[in-house]
C-alpha cells in the first residue's frame, strides 16, 4: 500500500512529513553505497506484500509472525470472506478496536466505589470509545473503498450485501436470544419490529431507542445509516482530495469538527446538555445516540483515510510523540470526568475527543513503526480486535448473569476481591465474545456471502484480504 513505502525499505523519511506517489518504489542502491539502516528485523509479509521492518525489541514477540498465518479469525484469509479490494490490513487500527471495545465493556461494568475517583471516572467515561468507533469505520471504509460510488452498479450492491453481511447476523443472533429471554420470563416485547430493523434509536423514547434488549445496539443503527450514506459521500470526499488536495481534507475535518462545536454550544446554552436521558429533548438524545451528529465523525475518519492514500507520512519519532500526547490528553481528560463545567457534558459525547481521536488514527496508520503502532500491531490485540464487535454486542446481555453491573458495584464493599472479580468478569466477556466471534459472527457471514453466490455471480465470494475487519 502506498503508505508503508517506509516499512518496505526499511528507513525513515528524511523530513517529518514525507507524500509518497501512488506506485512509487525506490530503487535499489547504487553499489558502493552505504546506507545507515537502524536494527530493524525485517521480515516477509504475506499482508503487506513486502518487507516490514520490526524493531529489534520485546513487542517483536507479541507481534503477528508475519511470515505465519495472522490471529485465528476475520483478520486471516482463510476466516470470513470479503469482497476484493487492493489495500492490506493497517494492523494498529485493528489492534485499538480492542482497546475501544474494552473501554466499554469497563464502563458498564464500573469500578467499586472504593476505587479512587480518577480511576472511576475513566471507567465511566468508556462510552467514549463509540465515537473511536465511528471515525475508525469512515477511516477504514474509504481506505477499502475510495473509489465507490452511487453509480458503481453490481460493486454497490455488493458493497450494501457486504455491509450486511458484517455486523447483522450476530445482531439479529443476540436479539433473538434477549427475545427468548423476554418471552421466558413474561416481559413484554417493547418495539421488536424497530430493533429488527435496527432503527430504535431514531426513537425520542429512551426505553426503545437505547434501553431495552440490548444497550449497545443502538450504536449498530447509527453504523447502518453511516453505510447507508457512504457511497453518497466517498465521491465527494474523493473529489476535494482531487480538487483541491490535503488542504481540501483538512477543511473538510475542521468544518464537522465545527459543527459538533456549535452543537455543544447551542445545547448548552439552550439548557439541553443536562437534561435527563429520558427527555427527546436532550443532549444524550440528540448529540451522543442520533445517527445525524456522527457523521461528523464518520467523515472527519473518511477524510484521514484519503490522506493516507495520498501518501502522507509521519516521520517515527514525530509520530511516537503524537501517539503519547494523544494518550496522555484522552486518559487525563476522562479521568477528571464530565462534571466541571455545564459543556462538558455534551463535549463528553463526542466533540471533546475529535481531534485527539483523529491524531491518533492518522499517527498510527502513518507510521507503522512508532512504538504505539506496534503495540496495538500486537499478537493479543489484534486477535481481540477481530472479535472486538462480538464482544461490543454480547458483554451487555451477560453482566446480569455474572452479577456485575456498575450500579451494583456502588454499594459492594472494599477489598481486593472486588476488584480481582472485575477483572474476571472483563476476561469472561472476553472468551464470550471470541466464542460468539468464531461460532456465530464469522460462519454466519461467510454462510450470507456464500447463499448469494449460488443464486447471483461465482465471482461475488473471493479470498479475502484482511482490511475488512476494521470496518
Amino acid at each position: 500500500m502506498s503508505v508503508t513505502d517506509e516499512s518496505r525499505s526499511g528507513h525513515a523519511p528524511s523530513g517529518a512529513f514525507r507524500r509518497v506517489r501512488p506506485g512509487h518504489r525506490s530503487g535499489p542502491a547504487r553499489s558502493g553505497t552505504v546506507l545507515r539502516v537502524p536494527p530493524f528485523e525485517v521480515a516477509k509479509s504475506p499482508v503487506a506484500g513486502g518487507t516490514v521492518p520490526r524493531p529489534a525489541t520485546w513487542l517483536n514477540r507479541l507481534r503477528p509472525r508475519l511470515s505465519g498465518s495472522l490471529p485465528q479469525g476475520i483478520a486471516s484469509p482463510q476466516h470470513g470472506d470479503q469482497l476484493p479490494h487492493p489495500r492490506s490490513e493497517i494492523l494498529a487500527l485493528t489492534g485499538v478496536r480492542a482497546a475501544a471495545a474494552l473501554a466499554v465493556v469497563v464502563h458498564h461494568i464500573g469500578l467499586p466505589a472504593s476505587a479512587p475517583e480518577p480511576l472511576r471516572n475513566l471507567a465511566a467515561s468508556g462510552y467514549i470509545g463509540v465515537p473511536l468507533f465511528f471515525m475508525l469505520s469512515g477511516l477504514v471504509l474509504a481506505w477499502n473503498y475510495s473509489s465507490l460510488t452511487v453509480l458503481s452498479g453490481t460493486r454497490l450492491w455488493r458493497f450494501y450485501l457486504a455491509r450486511i453481511a458484517r455486523v447483522m447476523p450476530l445482531y439479529w443472533a443476540v436479539l433473538l436470544f434477549l427475545v427468548v429471554q423476554r418471552s421466558a420470563r413474561g416481559v413484554p416485547q417493547e418495539a421488536l419490529w424497530r430493533h429488527l430493523l435496527a432503527i430504535q434509536t431514531w426513537s425520542g423514547d429512551y426505553v426503545i431507542g437505547q434501553a431495552s434488549y440490548n444497550p449497545p445496539g443502538w450504536s449498530i443503527c447509527v453504523e447502518i445509516f453511516l453505510y447507508a450514506l457512504f457511497p453518497l459521500l466517498i465521491p465527494v470526499i474523493a473529489f476535494v482530495s482531487r480538487r483541491f488536495g490535503v488542504a481540501g481534507l483538512v477543511s473538510v475535518m475542521v468544518f464537522a469538527f465545527a459543527v459538533q462545536v456549535l452543537l455543544v454550544a447551542l445545547f448548552t446554552a439552550e439548557g439541553w446538555a443536562h437534561l435527563s436521558m429520558r427527555d427527546p429533548s436532550s443532549g444524550h438524545r440528540w448529540l451522543y445516540r442520533n445517527p445525524l451528529p456522527r457523521l461528523s465523525e464518520f467523515m472527519i475518519g473518511m477524510s484521514l483515510a484519503f490522506l493516507l492514500l495520498r501518501g502522507f507520512r509521519l516521520r517515527i519519532r514525530v509520530a511516537g510523540w503524537l501517539q503519547a500526547a494523544c494518550v496522555v490528553v484522552v486518559l487525563v481528560v476522562a479521568s477528571l470526568g464530565p462534571d466541571h463545567a455545564d459543556w462538558e457534558l455534551p463535549a463528553f459525547y463526542g466533540a471533546m475527543w475529535t481531534v485527539p481521536f483523529a491524531v491518533l488514527l492518522l499517527s498510527l496508520a502513518a507510521a507503522p513503526t512508532a512504538w504505539l503502532s506496534r503495540f496495538f500491531s500486537t499478537r493479543a490485540l489484534v486477535s481481540l480486535g477481530t472479535a472486538s464487535y462480538a464482544l461490543y454486542l454480547t458483554h451487555r446481555p451477560l453482566l446480569p448473569y455474572l452479577g456485575k453491573d456498575r450500579l451494583d458495584l456502588l454499594t459492594d464493599p472494599s477489598g481486593w476481591a472486588m476488584y480481582a472479580s472485575v477483572a474476571v468478569t472483563i476476561g469472561l466477556c472476553m472468551l464470550v465474545g471470541e466464542g460468539a466471534h468464531r461460532l456465530i459472527e464469522v460462519p454466519a457471514r461467510r454462510a450470507v456471502l456464500r447463499l448469494v453466490q449460488r443464486r447471483t455471480s461465482p465471482r461475488l465470494v473471493t479470498e479475502r484480504t484482511p482490511s475488512e475487519v476494521s470496518a
